[in-house]
């Protein structure tokens, strides 16, 4: 055996065994994850939809694990204060992102400084529920349907305030694109999440919104607000009487959006795996996914590389509707 085929074998064997070294500590990682407490950040403010949808994952979280699973609710700037929080993060997966559309896909296209590069600071963990919005509007709006909302902003020029949960949320696009496509000017004024925009909209200070189905589904039950159109290519099974944007008079007109968790880039896999693995059973688990579709979500469940998959083809497909609608941000 000559020298050179001898060394070969030996840097060979080094790098099985160093290959094995690393997948025992990612596995022993994984094995002893969580031995401390696990922060869930939520983007927007205590009470609304997506702080509902935080809790529920932090308790049945926590009752898997036996350890204890936090919310903590960082609003402001439409996701981004939370979102960089999580990118500077340790990478250990125990600070994790309630991520949705607007702070992953849209804000780092729209605003000039955003501190993070969605594609290269975050690592999806799971894709958990799909939700469109529905356009709602108040006593104050005499209309039951997308022609009569149209034709009463053309009346009423500059009138019509509509709230979002945030800058750059579904709520906000979904204007912007209406807009775009109706040639109307209904005003936006974002709120610091779903519960105070809500509370907005019930007491006359805005007129309407675009708003995600479950931060207002109680008020449309209820009868304090008037569902006129969902913003999807269908009709929803939380509402099924009312019909899409699309089918009353704006063809091609489709928004929808989609919660998740994500990690800080370069948390271990096997911690990735672990967590993707617990949250695909709680979206499974009956009364949970009872609970999300009264609310107006849709579960779903996806793999951290499909996750990561879709985000990155949808920051491209947002790319042109924010073009599109020349949505801008200092």
């Amino acid at each position: 055996m000559s020298k050179t085929f001898r060394q070969l074998i030996q840097a060979l064997a080094i790098a099985c065994l160093f290959g094995f070294s690393l997948t025992s500590h990612a596995q022993d990682l994984a094995s002893n994850y969580p031995n401390k407490t696990v922060k869930i950040i939520s983007p927007f403010a205590p009470g609304g939809a997506t702080d509902i949808l935080a809790r529920i994952l932090a308790q049945k979280l926590g009752e898997a694990w036996k350890q204890s699973v936090i919310v903590d609710n960082k609003s402001g700037g439409g996701g981004v204060i939370a979102a960089a929080e999580v990118a500077r993060a340790d990478k250990d997966g125990y600070t994790l992102l309630l991520g949705s559309v607007g702070p992953v896909e849209v804000l780092p296209k729209i605003m000039k400084k955003v501190p993070y590069d969605s594609e290269k600071d975050f690592s999806g963990v799971d894709i958990l529920v799909n939700v469109e919005n529905v356009v709602v509007v108040n006593s104050q709006v005499p209309v039951k349907n997308i022609p009569e909302l149209i034709a009463y902003a053309k009346a009423n020029p500059g009138k019509l305030h509509s709230g979002s949960s945030g800058i750059a949320t579904t709520g906000h696009l979904a204007l912007e694109v209406f807009n775009q496509q109706t040639g109307l000017d209904i005003v936006h004024v974002p709120y610091r999440g779903g519960a105070p925009m809500a509370t907005a909209l019930l007491g006359g200070d805005i007129q309407m919104s675009f708003s995600t189905v479950p931060s207002v589904i109680q008020y449309i039950k209820s009868g304090k607000l008037r569902a006129i159109a969902v913003t999807g290519d269908k009709q929803l099974e939380a509402l099924p009487d009312i019909k899409p944007i699309k089918d009353q008079g704006v063809p091609g007109y489709r928004i929808g959006s989609w919660y998740g968790i994500l990690a800080p880039s370069g948390t271990p896999t096997a911690i990735i795996n672990k967590i993707n693995g617990e949250l695909g059973k709680i979206v499974a688990m009956p009364e949970v996914k009872s609970k999300l579709m009264e609310q107006g979500w849709t579960t779903t469940h996806t793999t951290p590389a499909q996750m990561n998959k879709q985000i990155q083809s949808e920051i491209q497909e947002w790319k042109v509707v924010i073009d599109k609608a020349g949505i801008t941000l200092d």
